[in-house]
């Protein structure tokens, strides 16, 4: 056990109290709060002149902005701390700003990885609880696999914010780039994990003392002389705790307590960024020694292979996904082709079934047609034969409405004679002809 902490000098650590005496860092962080503040009220000052959609897209554009300057301080506090716990000479503000600013982009690299890590680990949790659907068996697998899922996220929450994020950032810092930070970070894990929560435990230790000393004078001091001051102005710090800043221009003494209270908020953020500062110098320091005796060439050499593997898996996965696509492409294709064949024979059985259907009317037609002219026929017929037999009923009564002949006697005929001009028979009495009217005497 010896061995695998011959190269741990958990001494070195003390080497974190000097955060308290750089200066630069402490300048670096305070210019990027006083620049960050700005640029947040210039933007919101901007986003109410400008107003509407147009005002919040400025706005949001103004906050990025404001993001990328505050890491980019960050970062450069985090470099010159790197500069001190390497004993190299301490970079300038200029060139800490820019090494900064070249900072944000890993950072941003790790949060997309660590994003995407999570969202895989969510995809394979979603389909073992889809598998759990099955009736009895996936009980049994609900059983078994949620406290195991429950774990193992437990454990990567606690290995990014214990293990990955304290030592990526001193990697980046130490102007590492991504693939070797990223790779660095790997082999220590993989390497010398205990180590590195050990130092971690005495570094936070160190934390804890460098915390209490200077809070065991400060605060007494702060909070006495806070309350005396505001007593000797004539200003009650309990009622201006609950009646807020606005009573103390009831209290005749705005102008000083609101000085004495800006300077106890500035201490105590200098105080603040203190122990930042010595934080981040035990976290440059722990990274130091853990990545001494880590082979990084071959941590990165791995990382490349799980990078080309990757890399490999994915071109497979988006050949397999191509192919696919072009499957499904000439399915739909041929698909197309089966519902336009298709189309094209109902469209022909319909036409075909429309000529039958024409062909069946034109026949009821002609038949109807037929049958009417038949019906037309016998009416005819029948009107005839009613004709007939009616004008065979009037001849009839005809012949019984005539009267019945006189019987001419010799004696009558004897003493009739013909005219002599349309020699009708005429009376040998009668004057006249009852034809013509000729004279016949």
């Amino acid at each position: 056990m010896s061995s695998r902490f011959e190269h741990i000098q958990f001494a070195a650590l003390a080497r974190a109290g000097e955060g308290l005496t750089q200066w630069r860092p402490l300048v670096m962080g305070f210019i990027t709060m006083v620049l960050c503040g700005l640029l947040t009220v210039a933007s919101q000052w901007l986003a109410s002149s400008v107003g509407g959609m147009a005002g919040v897209l400025l706005f949001g554009l103004s906050m990025l902005v404001v993001v990328v300057v505050f890491f980019s301080g960050i970062s450069a506090v985090g470099v010159m701390l790197m500069d001190k716990a390497q004993n190299i000479t301490v970079r300038g503000f200029s060139d800490a700003a820019f090494a900064g600013l070249l900072c944000v982009p890993k950072f941003l690299g790790l949060m997309l990885l660590s994003l995407i890590a999570a969202l895989l680990f969510y995809l394979v949790a979603a389909i073992i609880y889809f598998i759990c659907k099955i009736p009895v068996l996936g009980a049994v697998l609900a059983f078994v696999a949620h406290p195991v899922l429950i774990v193992v996220a437990s454990v990567l929450i606690v290995a990014w914010m214990c293990v990955i994020m304290p030592l990526f950032a001193p990697a980046v810092w130490s102007g590492l780039a991504f693939k070797a930070a990223l790779a660095s970070v790997i082999g220590i894990a993989r390497s010398r994990l205990v180590e590195v929560v050990l130092m971690q435990v005495v570094l936070y230790f160190i934390m804890l003392v460098i915390s209490g000393l200077l809070l065991m004078g400060l605060l007494p001091a702060a909070m006495s002389l806070t309350g005396m001051g505001a007593s000797v102005m004539g200003v009650n710090l309990a009622y201006l705790s609950m009646m807020g800043f606005g009573a103390l221009s009831n209290m005749g003494a705005m102008g000083s307590v609101t000085g004495l209270l800006l300077g106890l908020g500035v201490l105590l953020g200098v105080v603040a960024a203190l122990l930042w500062q010595v934080a981040v110098m035990g976290q440059n320091l722990l990274y130091l020694q853990a990545n001494a005796s880590v082979d990084s060439v071959q941590a990165e050499a791995a990382l490349n292979g799980v990078w080309n593997d990757l890399r490999k898996r994915a071109e497979d996965a988006k050949e397999r996904a191509m192919a696919a696509a072009e499957r499904a492409k000439q399915m739909a294709a041929d698909k197309a082709q089966e519902v336009a064949a298709a189309n094209e024979a109902r469209k022909a059985a319909a036409a075909e079934q429309a000529k039958v259907q024409a062909a069946l009317a034109a026949e009821r037609e002609a038949a109807r047609l037929k049958q009417e002219a038949e019906q037309h026929a016998q009416a005819v017929a029948r009107m005839d034969a009613e004709q007939q037999e009616q004008e065979s009923a009037a001849a009839a009564l005809q012949v019984d409405a005539q009267p019945p002949a006189k019987d001419v006697t010799s004696d009558q005929v004897s003493e009739q004679t013909s005219c002599t001009k349309c020699h009708e028979p005429v009376n040998q009495t009668d004057a006249f002809c009852g034809n013509c009217g000729t004279k016949l005497k």
